[in-house]
């Protein structure tokens, strides 16, 4: 019965993992979701801590950890665990943006924690229980553990489109109970009572017949209790406090859930002009949990669209008149769609990689949309376009996507735009203006880049900038900017220029006026350096971080600079509040707290086992630190890595985790039987595989997008499979061979825990200050170490 619960008990963990992520993306913030992660991971570690004093101390309370009372109790306690924690999270007025003005809210905060952490703590327990007590079977442990595991990051991919995150919570709950079950009704057929307690065959059923008619109730009907709400911060939930608002259709996936609003009051024309007087068209929008609204526009008459001519957007069709054919790369906004039917443009189409979203688009407006990741169709696509118009606006409030990867704004995306333009083309990006400049800078300076590389002879000939006092517009042109129509477009729609080549500075702080012409002077002192090559030096110094990015380092909504923290806090007001908008000043928060508890959890086992031959040695706990961490760095720049591939992140992690934990379940199932010898060979070739999986992943990025999406997926598995395989050998091969007692057992697998809590932070910092690769080589430094813990003898 041991090897059944380990495997249904991971099954249904890792697909309560998979939907608490899809909650924290709808519930808070995209950049709250990642602390799932370490919330879990805590749960395991805080387990091996537990057992590893209750093995430790030989109580006589837990004479028989892997008998089926305690399994059976085990698994009873973690389904009503997983109900309760959702139930409290679901319900609890947690609010990240109060934490600095609202002391409460830090109680609110360490409750959610510690009860999401309940059931991977019982689930880590079970799990645990399995290597302390049956070393000799370590081998299938894993491998019942990976494969339960995997099959559960699945499930919810396929089950979405048809249930609720909430719903399926209840009935992945409901999973884990099957092994208690089967062991009661055996017990009961038999007329017996399982060992340990008189009637605890009647409990388990009661138990699991509730879990069971509350899941059964909440597929049937709606259950208010179990629906995920967005959070009152995010666009959906600040319109919907507006009367005669309601949503009208919500479809969900992992990619994420869709909501479509109908309501009298949305006026979304980003960068229109005051001189503008008319009535807008009646508008609906659609939500991607709860925030980055896109747009629909009710066009029922010819000039509805006439709006569009007014904003700064048209300014590119103004380059670019009577175009002959449009691609609209649509991720967000939705006011693309109308300035390109105002134009007069013989084709449009649309990219937009979200399938519902896609069919929405479709059925309003009856253009032909194509549901592609955007810089896959542009690989494949030998279609050159008069205008690309690349919309995302991001999320409503700014550095709430610090974490989020793009890879619409890279270099290597402005040079594929630029590859599919005509002639006499124009790229089009509009975003927010922000204070001081940033976006306006990075995006100009990825441009430059861009052609750079194109081997464009004086780029800044091919740029031009301009704003109102929230939006501005980039243009790149495929023929140099001379035109003096773009300036009398600026001055008769009153818009200030900002980068245009011979403007003066009376010109770019006029209509909307600020203090000073802060963008004008900012993006002017750019050019000057790339113009003088010392673009570096600008970027150094400046307060923020706007070095444009790249596919290796794919994150536009990052700006923070930590040696200039104090810089900016200053230029903020002195206002501690507006740096906890920033995603990566919650990845040093979370960190900090991690590192607390993990010290907590490995110091208090050493401190209270006080027999010698129980204490793990310092080579034992550096071995399983450093295969911890290795594992969860790997998975992590895998799951970042492909996300290029396949446009999402949430299908990249389905993906990544799913494949690695079956080949490294495979993997550990083959070591079953293997020596201690194999402990080295395994980790020399599995250092070895890493490096070049890396070195394979970053070479052949660009040409997998080229090829079909079948294609690409299963070239992603085989690229995983090796170091998968291997990846599964460590772990099981120390349980069996490296430790000598059940309190050393317990006290791995805490320490594994822990080190992977502390990796999975570690690799989102590394990855927005450094790159994605980074990761990949910490994945290494840590097998490295691993490596040199381990007693040649």
């Amino acid at each position: 019965m041991l090897l059944f619960s380990i495997f249904f008990v991971s099954f249904s963990t890792l697909a309560f993992e998979v939907l608490l992520t899809r909650v924290f993306a709808i519930g808070q913030w995209n950049h709250l979701s990642f602390m799932v992660i370490s919330i879990a991971l805590f749960g395991f570690g805080a387990s091996g801590t537990f057992l590893s004093l209750v093995e430790a101390s030989k109580s006589r309370r837990w004479q028989h950890p892997a008998s089926q009372t305690s399994l059976c109790v085990l698994l009873c306690l973690f389904s009503i665990a997983v109900i309760l924690s959702f139930l409290s999270l679901n319900r609890m007025p947690l609010d990240y943006f109060s934490l600095p003005v609202e002391p409460l809210q830090s109680l609110y905060l360490l409750a959610a924690y510690s009860f999401l952490s309940l059931p991977f703590f019982i689930s880590g327990l079970i799990i645990s229980i399995g290597y302390t007590t049956a070393p000799e079977r370590a081998g299938l442990v894993y491998f019942a553990s990976m494969t339960g595991s995997a099959l559960g990051a699945i499930a919810p991919v396929l089950v979405l489109p048809f249930l609720t995150e909430g719903k399926l919570i209840i009935i992945s709950s409901a999973a884990a109970l099957i092994p208690a079950i089967l062991s009661a009704l055996k017990s009961l057929t038999k007329n017996e009572n399982l060992p340990g307690h008189p009637f605890l065959h009647s409990m388990v059923l009661t138990c699991s017949a509730g879990i069971i008619i509350f899941g059964i109730i909440s597929l049937i009907s709606t259950v208010e209790i179990i629906r995920v709400t967005p959070s009152p911060y995010k666009a959906l939930g600040q319109i919907l406090q507006f009367p005669e608002t309601k949503i009208i259709e919500t479809r969900t996936s992992v990619r994420g859930r869709i909501d479509r609003v109908k309501t009298p009051y949305v006026r979304f024309a980003p960068g229109l002009s005051l001189k503008y007087t008319r009535t807008l068209p009646g508008q609906h929008i659609i939500y991607r949990d709860g925030d980055s609204p896109l747009v629909l526009y009710d066009l029922k008459e010819k000039n509805d669209t006439d709006f569009t001519t007014f904003m700064l957007s048209y300014s590119g069709y103004f380059l670019t008149q009577h175009p002959e054919r449009v691609l609209l790369i649509e991720q967000g906004g939705g006011s693309a769609v109308p300035t390109a039917l105002a134009s007069g443009a013989g084709q449009i189409s649309i990219v937009q990689q979200n399938p519902y979203v896609a069919e929405m688009l479709r059925r309003q407006y009856e253009l032909p949309v194509i549901n592609r990741n955007p810089r896959a169709f542009l690989s494949q696509s030998t279609h050159r376009y008069d205008i690309i118009h690349v919309e995302n606006w991001g999320a409503s409030i700014p550095g709430a996507a610090a974490l989020n990867q793009e890879y619409i704004f890279t270099i290597e995306a402005f040079v594929d735009y630029w590859k599919h333009l005509t002639a006499t083309g124009t790229i089009i990006v509009s975003r927010k203006l922000l204070l001081p400049p940033s976006d306006s800078l990075r995006l100009w300076g990825t441009a430059y880049e861009a052609l750079k590389r194109m081997a464009v002879n004086r780029p800044r000939d091919h740029l031009a900038l301009l704003r109102n006092f929230d939006t501005f517009t980039l243009l790149i042109s495929k023929k140099p900017v001379n035109d003096q129509s773009l300036i009398e477009f600026a001055r008769h729609k009153n818009f200030d220029l900002v980068f245009l080549e011979g403007i003066s500075r009376d010109m770019a702080n006029k209509f909307h006026v600020f203090e000073k012409p802060y963008h004008f002077q900012k993006i002017n002192q750019l050019a000057a350096a790339y113009e003088s090559g010392r673009h570096n030096d600008f970027f150094s110094e400046y307060l923020l971080d706007v070095k444009p990015q790249s596919d290796r380092r794919p994150f536009p909504g990052r700006y923070l600079k930590w040696l200039k923290i104090q810089s900016l806090y200053k230029s903020m007001g002195s206002r501690f509040y507006a740096l906890l908008m920033s995603g990566e000043i919650v990845v040093s928060l979370v960190f900090v707290e991690a590192l607390f508890l993990a010290v907590c959890l490995l110091f208090i086992p050493l401190v209270l086992i006080t027999r010698k031959k129980s204490k793990p040695t310092l080579s034992q706990i550096t071995y399983f630190l450093g295969i911890g961490a290795g594992f969860m760095f790997i998975e992590l720049y895998l799951i970042k890595g492909l996300i290029l591939l396949v446009g999402d992140p949430f299908i990249s992690f389905t993906l990544v985790v799913s494949a690695i934990l079956i080949f490294s379940s495979l993997g550990g199932l083959w070591v079953h039987t293997k020596s201690v010898r194999n402990i080295r060979p395994a980790l020399f070739t599995l250092i070895g595989v890493l490096i070049l999986t890396a070195i394979c992943l970053e070479l052949l990025s660009v040409y997998l997008l080229r090829i079909p999406p079948v294609l690409r997926y299963f070239t992603a598995l085989l690229l995983m499979l090796p170091a998968g395989f291997l990846m599964g050998m460590p772990f099981p091969l120390g349980m069996r061979y490296l430790l000598n007692s059940p309190v050393q057992r317990a006290y791995a697998w805490s320490v594994n825990g822990c080190a992977s809590v502390l990796s999975a932070i570690v690799a989102a910092q590394a990855a927005i200050s450094f790159g994605i690769p980074m990761i990949a080589g910490l994945a290494v430094l840590a097998y490295v170490v691993a490596f040199g813990a381990i007693k040649k003898r």
